[in-house]
Protein backbone atom coordinates (compact mmCIF):
# COMPACT_ATOMS: atom_id res chain seq x y z
CA UNK A 1 0.00 0.00 0.00
CA UNK A 2 2.68 2.32 0.63
CA UNK A 3 4.96 1.39 -2.23
CA UNK A 4 1.75 2.62 -4.67
CA UNK A 5 1.11 5.94 -2.68
CA UNK A 6 4.37 6.77 -2.89
CA UNK A 7 4.73 5.99 -6.48
CA UNK A 8 1.33 8.21 -7.07
CA UNK A 9 3.34 11.01 -5.25
CA UNK A 10 5.64 11.05 -7.30
CA UNK A 11 4.03 10.70 -10.71
CA UNK A 12 2.04 13.22 -9.61
CA UNK A 13 5.14 15.32 -8.57
CA UNK A 14 6.79 14.81 -11.61
CA UNK A 15 3.38 16.01 -13.98
CA UNK A 16 3.43 19.23 -11.32
CA UNK A 17 7.50 19.66 -12.94
CA UNK A 18 6.54 18.84 -16.16
CA UNK A 19 3.71 21.33 -16.56
CA UNK A 20 5.99 24.10 -14.64
CA UNK A 21 8.64 23.37 -17.60
CA UNK A 22 6.00 23.35 -20.29
CA UNK A 23 4.97 26.93 -19.29
CA UNK A 24 8.27 28.69 -19.53
CA UNK A 25 8.60 27.17 -22.91
CA UNK A 26 7.57 29.05 -26.05
CA UNK A 27 5.30 27.19 -28.11
CA UNK A 28 3.91 29.46 -30.38
CA UNK A 29 4.72 29.63 -34.28
CA UNK A 30 8.33 30.21 -35.30
CA UNK A 31 7.17 31.90 -38.90
CA UNK A 32 4.05 33.60 -40.69
CA UNK A 33 4.17 33.11 -44.45
CA UNK A 34 7.58 34.29 -45.10
CA UNK A 35 8.73 35.81 -41.81
CA UNK A 36 10.26 33.81 -39.20
CA UNK A 37 11.54 35.03 -35.88
CA UNK A 38 15.13 33.97 -34.27
CA UNK A 39 16.47 34.80 -37.77
CA UNK A 40 17.58 38.39 -37.88
CA UNK A 41 14.63 39.02 -40.41
CA UNK A 42 15.68 41.94 -42.52
CA UNK A 43 13.06 44.58 -43.58
CA UNK A 44 14.56 44.45 -47.38
CA UNK A 45 13.65 40.69 -47.30
CA UNK A 46 10.44 41.26 -46.66
CA UNK A 47 10.45 44.53 -48.97
CA UNK A 48 11.57 42.21 -51.50
CA UNK A 49 8.34 40.54 -50.98
CA UNK A 50 5.39 43.31 -50.73
CA UNK A 51 6.98 46.18 -52.30
CA UNK A 52 9.30 48.86 -51.01
CA UNK A 53 7.50 51.42 -49.18
CA UNK A 54 7.04 54.62 -50.91
CA UNK A 55 5.88 56.30 -47.57
CA UNK A 56 6.46 55.39 -44.23
CA UNK A 57 4.83 56.78 -40.96
CA UNK A 58 8.47 57.91 -39.84
CA UNK A 59 7.68 55.55 -36.57
CA UNK A 60 8.99 52.61 -37.66
CA UNK A 61 5.88 50.67 -38.99
CA UNK A 62 5.06 49.99 -42.48
CA UNK A 63 1.76 48.93 -43.66
CA UNK A 64 0.41 47.05 -46.68
CA UNK A 65 -2.82 45.90 -47.90
CA UNK A 66 -3.89 43.29 -50.12
CA UNK A 67 -6.27 43.54 -53.28
CA UNK A 68 -8.19 41.30 -51.16
CA UNK A 69 -8.59 43.74 -48.12
CA UNK A 70 -6.34 42.28 -45.43
CA UNK A 71 -4.29 44.57 -43.84
CA UNK A 72 -0.54 43.96 -42.63
CA UNK A 73 1.53 46.12 -40.80
CA UNK A 74 4.88 45.69 -40.39
CA UNK A 75 7.35 47.31 -37.27
CA UNK A 76 11.00 47.97 -36.80
CA UNK A 77 12.75 46.00 -33.93
CA UNK A 78 13.82 47.74 -31.18
CA UNK A 79 17.65 49.03 -31.67
CA UNK A 80 18.52 46.86 -34.50
CA UNK A 81 16.05 48.99 -37.09
CA UNK A 82 17.09 47.14 -39.90
CA UNK A 83 15.26 43.58 -38.64
CA UNK A 84 11.67 42.77 -38.56
CA UNK A 85 10.71 43.29 -35.04
CA UNK A 86 6.69 42.72 -35.21
CA UNK A 87 4.31 41.99 -38.61
CA UNK A 88 0.49 41.75 -37.33
CA UNK A 89 -2.23 40.08 -40.17
CA UNK A 90 -5.73 41.48 -39.87
CA UNK A 91 -8.98 40.91 -41.77
CA UNK A 92 -10.13 43.89 -40.85
CA UNK A 93 -9.10 47.45 -41.92
CA UNK A 94 -6.37 48.84 -40.10
CA UNK A 95 -3.42 51.47 -40.35
CA UNK A 96 -6.27 54.59 -39.61
CA UNK A 97 -3.29 57.11 -39.35
CA UNK A 98 -0.34 55.86 -41.55
CA UNK A 99 -0.20 55.69 -45.42
CA UNK A 100 -1.16 51.71 -46.38
CA UNK A 101 0.84 50.63 -49.50
CA UNK A 102 -1.25 47.93 -52.05
CA UNK A 103 0.90 44.53 -52.52
CA UNK A 104 0.67 42.20 -55.02
CA UNK A 105 1.27 39.47 -52.22
CA UNK A 106 -1.89 37.59 -51.43
CA UNK A 107 -1.15 38.41 -47.82
CA UNK A 108 -4.78 36.41 -46.61
CA UNK A 109 -2.78 33.08 -47.87
CA UNK A 110 0.13 33.51 -45.23
CA UNK A 111 0.23 30.95 -43.11
CA UNK A 112 2.49 29.56 -39.65
CA UNK A 113 4.22 26.14 -40.85
CA UNK A 114 1.86 24.54 -38.56
CA UNK A 115 -1.51 25.80 -41.31
CA UNK A 116 -2.60 28.32 -39.05
CA UNK A 117 -3.71 31.48 -40.73
CA UNK A 118 -6.83 34.03 -40.86
CA UNK A 119 -10.19 31.97 -40.79
CA UNK A 120 -8.15 29.08 -38.25
CA UNK A 121 -11.08 27.42 -35.63
CA UNK A 122 -9.90 27.90 -31.97
CA UNK A 123 -9.39 24.01 -31.75
CA UNK A 124 -6.90 23.86 -34.35
CA UNK A 125 -4.97 26.91 -32.61
CA UNK A 126 -5.58 24.75 -29.14
CA UNK A 127 -4.18 21.26 -30.92
CA UNK A 128 -1.37 22.86 -32.70
CA UNK A 129 0.09 24.90 -30.01
CA UNK A 130 -1.29 23.59 -26.96
CA UNK A 131 -2.42 25.98 -23.84
CA UNK A 132 -1.62 29.44 -23.99
CA UNK A 133 0.49 31.04 -21.88
CA UNK A 134 -2.86 33.55 -21.18
CA UNK A 135 -6.11 33.47 -22.49
CA UNK A 136 -7.49 37.01 -22.64
CA UNK A 137 -11.16 38.53 -23.29
CA UNK A 138 -11.02 41.56 -24.98
CA UNK A 139 -13.16 44.44 -23.14
CA UNK A 140 -12.90 48.01 -23.19
CA UNK A 141 -10.01 49.44 -24.82
CA UNK A 142 -7.66 46.13 -24.55
CA UNK A 143 -6.04 45.33 -27.49
CA UNK A 144 -6.92 48.57 -29.42
CA UNK A 145 -2.89 49.15 -30.25
CA UNK A 146 -3.55 46.26 -32.88
CA UNK A 147 -5.04 49.24 -35.38
CA UNK A 148 -1.87 50.56 -35.59
CA UNK A 149 -2.02 54.67 -35.15
CA UNK A 150 -5.22 54.11 -33.60
CA UNK A 151 -4.33 54.21 -29.75
CA UNK A 152 -1.05 55.81 -28.34
CA UNK A 153 0.09 57.25 -25.04
CA UNK A 154 -2.97 56.03 -23.49
CA UNK A 155 -5.46 58.20 -25.69
CA UNK A 156 -7.71 56.76 -28.17
CA UNK A 157 -8.73 57.69 -31.80
CA UNK A 158 -12.25 59.35 -31.68
CA UNK A 159 -13.28 56.84 -34.05
CA UNK A 160 -15.63 53.70 -33.32
CA UNK A 161 -13.82 51.17 -31.86
CA UNK A 162 -11.95 49.00 -33.72
CA UNK A 163 -12.17 45.30 -34.94
CA UNK A 164 -10.00 43.44 -32.49
CA UNK A 165 -12.14 40.29 -31.46
CA UNK A 166 -13.44 38.70 -28.53
CA UNK A 167 -10.44 37.03 -27.21
CA UNK A 168 -6.78 36.62 -27.86
CA UNK A 169 -4.57 33.40 -27.38
CA UNK A 170 -0.86 34.49 -26.71
CA UNK A 171 2.01 32.75 -26.57
CA UNK A 172 5.47 33.75 -24.55
CA UNK A 173 8.46 31.91 -22.79
CA UNK A 174 10.07 32.61 -19.96
CA UNK A 175 13.74 33.42 -21.38
CA UNK A 176 12.57 34.58 -24.82
CA UNK A 177 11.42 37.64 -26.55
CA UNK A 178 9.35 35.47 -28.91
CA UNK A 179 5.19 36.02 -28.87
CA UNK A 180 2.15 34.58 -30.72
CA UNK A 181 -1.03 36.00 -30.43
CA UNK A 182 -4.06 35.05 -32.16
CA UNK A 183 -7.27 37.28 -31.84
CA UNK A 184 -10.24 35.38 -31.99
CA UNK A 185 -13.89 36.38 -33.57
CA UNK A 186 -16.47 33.81 -33.00
CA UNK A 187 -14.07 31.33 -32.24
CA UNK A 188 -12.34 31.98 -35.42
CA UNK A 189 -8.85 33.93 -36.16
CA UNK A 190 -9.37 37.55 -37.48
CA UNK A 191 -5.66 38.56 -36.83
CA UNK A 192 -2.65 37.23 -35.73
CA UNK A 193 1.11 38.46 -34.20
CA UNK A 194 3.99 37.75 -34.62
CA UNK A 195 7.25 39.33 -32.65
CA UNK A 196 10.52 38.82 -31.47
CA UNK A 197 10.48 42.45 -30.48
CA UNK A 198 11.00 44.38 -26.64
Amino acid sequence: MFKRLFKATLLAFSLICMSSVDAQTYAGPKALGPYQIDKGFLNKTLFDILGKPKITSGKGVFCYQSADGVYLWVSEMAHESKFVGDILLSSFPNCVHSPVQVTSEIIREWKTKERIGLGSAKKDVLSRYGKPSRDDMVKGNDYRWIVDGDYHDGHSSSKPMPERGEEVLVYTGKDTLDTAEFGLRNGMVTWILLSENE
